[in-house]
């Protein structure tokens, strides 16, 4: 048994892709540390070594992003019978997202085949989305879902929307739509007053609810000490429409973040989900519940959402690594050089909770005031 590594190299004038076998039994997910590519004279193999991203200035590379974004996408066609679809779908990943790797793995939800879908970063295989299709449970359709990581890496979605266009009896089956108050303009607490005024209502009465996290908390009400974030859920999955408003920021580990995420969920039950969802994406934001025109009404964000994501997680990650192996450090610094003590500690990859920020274009040197908010915390001084 052999998975399938598809790689962006092309293998000749016309750049047809290349399928390269490759033994899986210490990996049945298809997660290679090094990938074969097809290249140079003869098309002879050779070992692409992973190389970090372009760190620019911290603003996101999506270049068809407006105030609300696309978190989530799942749609589902019936391919032709002799469709290569793992050769297919790889090449349009690459033209709406970049450089781009799958890898066969065993299917999931009753499918027989599945690709997963890898950026490579630092040396890391990051899963953007996977391919399902194959089997006797789903009539002949086949599964493309891409995930918050992956949406965010689609530079044009205009594109995307006119490729799965011409799909056979193509169906959205769930989009994630995503607005962010990086200011705090509206926080959850907004969310549960218009619901107690009845502005959820869209048909006699109002949805169900629910309050996820840390509302029982009293530090919000001295606004001292530890917070770790809120949630407010309107409406029910299974229903095919919600919204989730929850501490963005808090979630993320920033005690003090006012950072909230408004986040509408959509599925195609009791109702079909146009494609122009994917562009035209705030009037669907607004019409799932008219309350939310607020927020796009509001001051525009003067901040990349995935920066902001980057810098709080990064500055949690320190701080944990400062209380765990500080004092190790400390008498590192004794021995070696700061040189040698990065060599000997660096591992290759990335932290899970970075990945979607050093793909979008995360600045990772130090925010300024990010050393001193530390200092402020925990006391230390840090050299």
């Amino acid at each position: 048994m052999h998975d399938h590594l598809l790689t962006s190299k092309q293998t000749t004038d016309e750049g047809i892709l290349k399928v390269l076998d490759r033994p899986t039994a210490s990996n049945q997910q298809g997660r290679a540390c090094a990938i074969r590519a097809a290249g140079g004279a003869g098309g002879a193999d050779r070992v692409c070594a992973p190389c970090p991203p372009a760190l620019t200035g911290g603003e996101s590379q999506n270049k068809d992003e407006d105030d609300v974004k696309v978190d989530w996408c799942t749609v589902t066609w019936k391919p032709e019978p002799d469709e290569v679809l793992g050769l297919n779908i790889h090449a349009l990943l690459i033209r709406v997202m970049g450089d781009v790797v799958g890898a066969e793995v065993p299917g999931m939800l009753g499918y027989a085949t599945g690709f997963k879908f890898y950026q490579l970063s630092y040396g890391a295989l990051i899963s953007v989305g996977r391919l399902d299709y194959g089997g006797e449970c789903h009539q002949g359709r086949a599964r493309l879902d891409l995930s918050g990581t992956g949406c965010a890496q689609v530079d044009n979605w205009l594109l995307l929307q006119s490729e799965i266009a011409v799909f056979p009896a193509v169906k959205l089956t769930r989009v994630d739509l995503a607005y962010d108050c990086i200011d705090g303009a509206f926080g959850v607490e907004d969310a549960f007053d218009w619901y107690l005024q009845g502005e959820f209502n869209a048909g006699g009465r109002n949805p169900r609810y629910s309050t996820p996290g840390d509302w029982g908390n009293p530090s919000y009400a001295t606004g001292e000490g530890l917070r770790y974030g809120r949630t407010f859920e309107v409406g029910r999955r299974e229903n095919g429409k919600m919204l989730r408003s929850y501490e963005k920021g808090r979630q993320l580990g920033d005690s003090t973040s006012p950072w909230t995420r408004f986040e509408v969920e959509i599925r195609n039950i009791d109702r079909d989900i146009p494609l122009d969802i994917l562009t035209d994406r705030q009037k669907y934001f607004v019409g799932a519940y008219d309350c939310l025109q607020r927020l796009i009404n509001s001051a525009p964000q003067k901040i990349a959402t995935y920066q902001k994501e980057g810098e709080i997680s990064l500055e949690r990650f320190i701080y944990f690594a400062s209380i765990g192996y500080g004092k190790l450090i400390q008498v590192l610094r004794t021995r070696f050089s700061p040189e040698e003590i990065i060599q000997i500690l660096a591992r290759p990859g990335l932290p899970r909770r970075l990945e979607k920020s050093i793909l979008s274009g995360f600045n990772a040197q130090s925010p300024p005031g990010a050393r001193q908010k530390k200092k402020k915390r925990d006391g230390k001084v840090y050299s």
